[in-house]
């Protein structure tokens, strides 16, 4: 392949993938750590109507600040978030920031400060099978298969996110489930979780979900921007 086409194509690539970050969709969210130079370009970007996320002590109960996004302060948010109906300004939480795993699990309590007997327990788990390559050779591994995360609370287990993807040649996978924030966001004394999937290396889809305030699920999902690390 002439390899003028080939950085072409990707350059055009990661554009058109930045760009349509957002669908539809009244709720957007940005990563602070997935935007360089003129993606997080004030003149080009209105904050106004942004709530900024700031991670406080991490063994307080409120241990993340929710308050309007000011460009001028010191302090860096962990993310930022508008379009939320219902918004607390303090909230309990807990960043984790990477590609989560087969095997992996968390757990993860929202406290009812009300009454504590009303407390909500979450396990936050991966699933999947990693298929090695033949012989033992070069990149080592060839996919995960039935790669998959689950939420289980009480007599309530969902399947949240479930994909296959593929290693490339120079070893690790193109994408993968990742965890960025879980904690209870809207203020109902439920889980939400902000997670992103990808298929390939140049960028991953931002997904919110929600705690359902119809208990008729544990979620109700919201695609919510993109974060492009091209």
């Amino acid at each position: 392949m002439n390899i003028k086409f080939l950085i072409f194509s990707l350059l055009i690539y990661c554009n058109i993938y930045s760009q349509n970050s957002v669908e539809e969709n009244q709720i957007s969210v940005m990563l602070m750590n997935c935007y360089e130079g003129s993606e997080m370009d004030e003149s080009k970007i209105d904050f106004s109507d942004y709530f900024a996320i700031y991670e406080k002590e991490k063994y307080l109960i409120t241990n993340f600040k929710i308050k309007k996004y000011n460009s001028d302060s010191i302090a860096q948010p962990k993310f930022l978030i508008k379009g939320l109906n219902s918004i607390k300004d303090s909230t309990n939480g807990r960043w984790i920031n990477r590609k989560m795993y087969p095997g992996e699990t968390i757990i993860f309590s929202v406290p009812n400060l009300e009454n504590e007997e009303k407390n909500k327990y979450y396990w936050i788990y991966i699933k999947g099978e990693i298929i090695e390559t033949e012989n033992n050779e070069f990149p080592y591994f060839k996919e995960i298969k039935d790669y998959e995360l689950r939420v289980a609370s009480g007599k309530t287990n969902e399947s949240i996110v479930k994909m296959d993807i593929d290693s490339w040649s120079a070893g690790g996978f193109e994408g993968g489930i990742y965890l960025y924030w879980i904690g209870d966001l809207n203020g109902d004394n439920r889980l939400d979780m902000l997670v992103g999937t990808s298929y390939h290396y140049a960028g991953i889809e931002l997904i919110l979900y929600l705690s359902d305030k119809t208990d008729k699920e544990l979620f109700v999902k919201h695609t919510v921007g993109s974060c492009s690390s091209c």
